[in-house]
């Protein structure tokens, strides 16, 4: 039996530590996947008198590049004053919701619907009857 130097054994084990390390980070998953979550529990923003509610569902690790995507519903009752402190689109998935810039446009949207929303900007959402948008922000979790 042929002898190894050791210089190639240490260059050898070297070599399978690193193909072990880069296996394990090869299978980290870079995806998440949640299943049906258009209709989860959505939770109330707790306003007394509002109808709103919202609900992350996804949220980035990195707290330099913070965005979250989740769900946003408006049901009839008094309306939602909010003051946005970051970026922030919506698209309307069902249903329908009045959206008003102070000092500006009001809207009617439905199903289908893109909003964008800037950082500084002051909105009113209502709604008639009921919607039910998803969002993607540039904001941490918990953040509003």
């Amino acid at each position: 039996m042929k002898k190894i130097k050791p210089t190639y054994f240490y260059l050898l084990v070297i070599l399978v530590l690193l193909l072990g390390s880069y296996s394990i980070h090869a299978h980290k998953a870079l995806m998440e996947h949640h299943a049906g979550a258009q209709s989860q529990e959505i939770a109330s923003l707790n306003i007394e008198g509002v109808n709103a509610y919202l609900q992350d569902v996804v949220v980035s690790n990195d707290p330099n590049a913070p965005i979250s995507c989740g769900f946003f519903r408006m049901d009839k009752g008094n309306p939602l004053e909010y003051v946005y402190s970051y970026d922030e689109a919506k698209i309307i998935l069902e249903g329908e919701m009045t959206i008003s810039e102070v000092g500006g446009d009001t809207i009617e949207v439905k199903a289908g619907d893109v909003l964008y929303f800037e950082e500084g900007a002051k909105i009113t959402f209502s709604s008639k009857s009921s919607g039910l948008g998803f969002y993607c922000g540039q904001r941490a979790a918990g953040e509003l």
